[in-house]
């Protein structure tokens, strides 16, 4: 068996996707989107990357992309790149070469035994339908039952005990008419089959199972994870596939609709997809946060809007507002990891985005200051040459500034810096000045300003209140925070 890991996809054209990269985890990966982004074109797509080797299913385009009156898909065209595992553990898995997938005329190429051998398993929103609604009969269902008392039945029963919370003992087959329905003994005796199963308790023991049963190396595709959950059981779901992919070397791909995921990317690695109507391009994010999710999906009633990186940097530009009495005009969102700042320019020149002049970019300073550095980003955001591309590629570099940070200095150690600098003499900052000074050494550059945090038991939002009344018209931070206040200034009435 081929020890194979899939890298990436980039989506030519494929449905509603368009000329864009999506990478995936080894383990992990999230698929977001608002209804209509693409999120089950990705997976269905994976779906038919593959022929099995083994156990595995075999899934053809035409399964899930049926030629109908309105869609032939002709001039679909994705591009797959795989890694493959070595033999050896600590040395990085080999690139192979990228895989075109498309459909020039009546027929997808390559033809599909020409395809990598890899196991997939699928699991769609079907697996929510309750089994009860699946059998078109209401005459009585007799079946033999039977226990499973086998090391990976009870691995089964276990593992869907912990994450349901529910007092199960064995795990049971009943035989039916020639069909096999899942059921379940409790310790108190009790025993029921799937089709007395809630729709979620079903779909927890059927992705469970599958992924349990999966060979090393298989790639596991679920719709819509969170239906029909409730949030303490998706968390510990996502906590449970995690070990078992990580331990079998499996990756495990799926959609969802739950904001939960932001408070689990150490298990999941999110690539969150932004599609634009009648416009040639989608556009992918990663590590978002609720901000960004909601000013992209919701409305705001403010008429400026200023996108930071963390929530320190959201914290200093609130002091900056305040300082220039712009709090009722200008809202401040964070956006998660940096690349998503350039993503999110391009994203707002593609949609025509009437309000440019409004909507300001900040990086943290201590990564692409160089303007070339930059125009890299953009350009890979914005790749099209069509006549308007320069003109677009300007216009996202023109959203997009930066604090003046000292060279090869991170934010918060500038901050930190400040602090021993400044308020050493300042009474009603004593606690903050000791804490920091106290804090010689961290493995993390977060941790400067964390770890202040963590000794006063107080937030970020708490520290920065307290000591920029102090740091603003400091010489060294009225320079950091310049690009930033003149915008806020120039946007005065």
């Amino acid at each position: 068996m081929e020890k194979i890991i899939l890298d990436s996809v980039y989506f030519n054209k494929l449905k509603g996707l368009n000329n864009v990269n999506i990478k995936f985890s080894d383990t992990l990966t999230a698929i977001m989107g608002v209804n209509g982004s693409g999120k089950t074109t990705v997976i269905h797509a994976l779906a038919c990357l593959y022929q099995p080797d083994g156990n595995g299913e075999n899934h053809k385009f035409p399964e899930f992309f049926v030629p109908n009156t309105d869609a032939l898909w002709k001039g679909s065209n994705l591009n797959v790149v795989n890694k493959k595992a070595r033999e050896k553990a600590d040395r990085d898995p080999e690139v192979m070469a990228s895989k075109c997938y498309c459909k020039k005329e009546d027929r997808w190429s390559p033809r599909y035994d020409t395809r990598p051998k890899r196991n997939v398993y699928y699991i769609g929103i079907d697996t929510c339908l309750p089994e009860i609604e699946k059998r078109n009969t209401n005459s009585r269902i007799m079946y033999k039952s039977s226990d499973l008392d086998d090391n990976l039945s009870r691995k089964i029963i276990e593992t869907s005990a912990y994450i349901l919370n529910k007092d199960y003992d064995k795990l049971v087959d009943n035989s039916y008419n020639k069909t096999h329905l899942t059921g379940v003994k409790l310790k108190t005796g009790l025993k029921y089959s799937s089709l007395s199963m809630g729709s979620g308790e079903q779909r927890v023991i059927k992705i469970i199972d599958v992924i349990l049963r999966a060979e090393a190396y298989s790639l596991i595709l679920i719709d819509e994870i969170d239906l029909l959950l409730h949030v303490s059981a998706l968390n510990k779901l996502i906590e449970r596939i995690y070990d078992i992919a990580k331990n079998k070397h499996i990756q495990v791909v799926f959609t969802t609709h739950s904001i939960e995921m932001l408070k689990l990317t150490k298990y999941v690695f999110i690539q969150y997809i932004t599609n634009f109507n009648n416009n040639d391009n989608t556009l992918v994010y990663e590590k978002i946060t609720p901000d960004l999710i909601y000013n992209m999906t919701g409305e705001r009633s403010k008429t400026l809007t200023i996108y930071v990186e963390d929530e320190l940097a959201k914290q200093i530009v609130k002091q900056i507002i305040k300082k220039n009495e712009m709090i009722s005009t200008t809202d401040v969102i964070t956006y998660g990891s940096i690349e998503n700042a350039f993503t999110l320019a391009a994203s707002f020149v593609i949609s025509n985005d009437q309000e440019l002049s409004n909507k300001l970019i900040v990086l943290d300073g201590d990564r692409y200051q160089d303007n070339k550095e930059k125009e890299r980003q953009i350009n890979k955001k914005l790749s099209g040459s069509e006549p308007s591309a320069d003109d677009k590629r300007q216009k996202a570099l023109g959203l997009i500034t930066e604090f003046k940070l000292p060279e090869e200095c991170a934010p918060e150690k500038f901050i930190h810096d400040l602090i021993l600098t400044n308020l050493y003499d300042k009474s009603e900052c004593k606690e903050i000045y000791n804490a920091a000074n106290e804090i010689k050494s961290v493995l993390d550059s977060h941790e400067w300003i964390n770890e202040i945090c963590n000794r006063l038991d107080t937030s970020v939002s708490d520290i920065i209140n307290s000591i920029f009344r102090y740091l603003y018209d400091d010489e060294k931070c009225k320079k950091y925070i310049k690009p930033i206040e003149d915008w806020v200034l120039n946007h005065k009435s």
